[in-house]
């Protein structure tokens, strides 16, 4: 395409949302002509009538609905390199910012965070997703969400992150676990059967082969869609998981379930917020990633503190 022909990616994207060439005129506060007459140009590019005339205006061809979300995410990265250039005001945007995580973001972090932004951004709000992804690339360059909060990433990628803090793992099992006390060794802790938390749309577990090579020889009889979803079935079973410190402490009274040394050295599990580098340097995602780090920091405060 021309770089004119650029130009009427925004004009599709407000004919597609609008449904009405009328509308779509008044949105991009150009005449409706204008508004025919970059349709036209952008059915010969395509080669496709790209909307249907009914009776409220418009509605979109098959086709048109396959390249909306394309030129739509397009777009939105453009506008988005405007608004870093820019003064971002906390206390007058009405951003919402779209985070997914894991479970146990959801009850240390996220209401820290909650907190810190009511408290001098009353209109910024958090669209808070689970994390129901494995393309992360993807789903960050497209802006799917601004932020993922997940364990840090390993090996080589792409895209940026930062090391919230880090944290030690435990077994964990029932507080009446019949064949285990303060300790387990490394021969029983295979013979038992393993609650794990699942990669979605993947076979595996968050921890596999690579972290501890003995791994594969667990017998995992139940895969929980987070952390905090494992509880529950260790709690009414004799099957044994591994979780972070903190989160089995949390858990504890409520499950009656107990933390155990791991049998094997584990490096420790750091819980990073990971985004694309296109975001860097947008002042308005700034922000958010300072509000996560002022949120980790108090986190970790109250912990040692308890």
């Amino acid at each position: 395409m021309k770089n004119t022909e650029l130009n009427l990616i925004p004009i599709f994207v407000a004919i597609y949302e609008e449904k009405n060439l009328s509308k779509a005129a008044n949105r991009m506060d150009i005449s409706q002509p204008a508004v025919s007459k970059a349709l036209a140009k952008l059915r010969d590019i395509y080669d496709d009538p790209l909307f249907h005339r009914n009776a409220s205006g418009v509605e979109p061809t098959p086709f048109s609905s396959d390249i909306y979300p394309a030129l739509s995410a397009a777009l939105k990265n453009y506008t988005s390199t405007l608004s870093a250039s820019r003064d971002f005001n906390p206390k007058k945007s009405k951003r919402i910012f779209s985070i997914a995580c894991v479970s146990p973001t959801n009850f240390n972090l996220i209401p820290i965070v909650v907190k810190l932004i009511s408290a001098s951004a009353p209109d910024i709000f958090l669209e808070v997703h689970p994390l129901f992804t494995e393309d992360y690339e993807s789903d960050l360059r497209l802006q799917r969400y601004d932020l993922i909060i997940d364990m840090t990433p390993k090996g080589r990628t792409s895209l940026k992150h930062e090391v919230l803090y880090d944290e030690d793992l435990f077994v964990v099992c029932s507080q009446t676990h019949p064949r285990i006390n303060d300790s387990i060794e490394m021969v029983d802790f295979l013979q038992e059967e393993h609650v794990v938390v699942s990669r979605w749309h993947t076979r595996r577990s968050l921890l596999e082969v690579e972290d501890f090579s003995d791994l594969q020889q667990r017998r995992v009889v139940y895969r929980a869609a987070g952390a905090v979803e494992m509880l529950p079935v260790i709690s009414g079973t004799d099957y044994i998981g591994i979780l972070p410190g903190t989160t089995i402490a949390d858990f504890a009274d409520k499950y009656k379930v107990k933390a155990i040394p791991l049998p094997f050295d584990l490096p420790y599990l750091g819980l990073s917020m990971i985004w694309h580098p296109s975001r860097t340097n947008e002042s308005g995602h700034r922000w958010l990633r300072n509000k996560f780090k002022q949120a980790a920091k108090h986190w970790v405060q109250q912990r040692a503190m308890s």
